[in-house]
């Protein structure tokens, strides 16, 4: 494992660990490119837990430093993990063109407005088959837009429904055709593996024995927001897990950024 995807910055507000932690485990470990992609900043939403404009401004200016300092030894690209619906589209398409990150990867963790006071958390919130439709809705709209180079966590959604019916498989299925069709890889989520196992807690069982049925390319996904899940053998715990889910002709290592410029 040389190229590691979505690592979070402490400035997150829920991350421990800071840019300086993973850059020092990065050496040890002798990971050759980290792909930065921190939650996009949200003008007046801090109770969304996500960091300011002027954060992302210092820590985009650290990352510059770093890769002075370690050029031919260590290389750090920055982007953002970003939601992406109907109520919300135009901020992300223009935030995309005028941000400091280069790249986007589809984080979709609300359903509802994200500038209203009750976006709802979809590892938590997302219950019924309404909010599933909204949470599918989203997807389309971000695969079509081409902005983006990874699909972090898409079975995110099974925590809270919680329920293998009809709905579920369809909305599995539905996923897996966009991955497809559009180019983007899956995400199985290392972070994820730190809760209680079951089939409903994200990277699902249930989710990924579909995809290892289908075409869909697949990457170990950090989403470090802790340095142990950076740890070598943790990502590899995660790629085991992910090939006794008979995920091992999907899994690549490394994946295509779509960079903005």
């Amino acid at each position: 494992m040389k190229f590691i995807y979505h690592i979070h910055d402490q400035c997150c507000r829920h991350a421990s660990n800071t840019l300086e932690d993973v850059v020092n485990l990065a050496l040890q470990e002798k990971y050759y490119e980290l792909f930065f992609t921190e939650h996009i900043p949200l003008d007046d939403n801090l109770y969304l837990v996500r960091p300011t404009r002027n954060e992302i401004k210092n820590l985009r200016k650290r990352i510059d430093q770093i890769n002075r300092k370690y050029q031919g030894k260590l290389k750090i690209h920055f982007g953002f993990e970003t939601e992406y619906s109907k109520w919300n589209k135009v901020y992300f398409d223009h935030f995309a063109k005028n941000s400091l990150g280069d790249y986007f990867i589809f984080g979709n963790h609300y359903i509802g407005d994200l500038w209203k006071s009750n976006p709802r958390l979809v590892m938590e919130e997302a219950r019924t088959i309404s909010d599933l439709d909204e949470y599918y809705e989203n997807a389309v709209l971000a695969m079509k837009s081409g902005l983006f180079s990874l699909y972090a966590h898409p079975d995110i959604w099974l925590q809270a429904y919680r329920k293998w019916d009809d709905k579920a498989k369809w909305l599995t299925k539905q996923i897996i055709q966009l991955s497809i069709k559009y180019k983007v890889p899956l995400g199985f989520n290392a972070n994820g593996l730190h809760q209680i196992r079951d089939n409903y807690n994200y990277p699902s069982k249930l989710f990924w024995n579909e995809v290892a049925k289908s075409k869909a390319i697949v990457i170990i996904e950090a989403d470090a927001h802790d340095i142990f899940t950076l740890r070598k053998n943790w990502l590899e715990k995660a790629k085991n897990e992910a090939m006794k889910y008979g995920l091992v002709k999907n899994l690549v290592d490394k994946i295509d950024i779509k960079y903005f410029r």
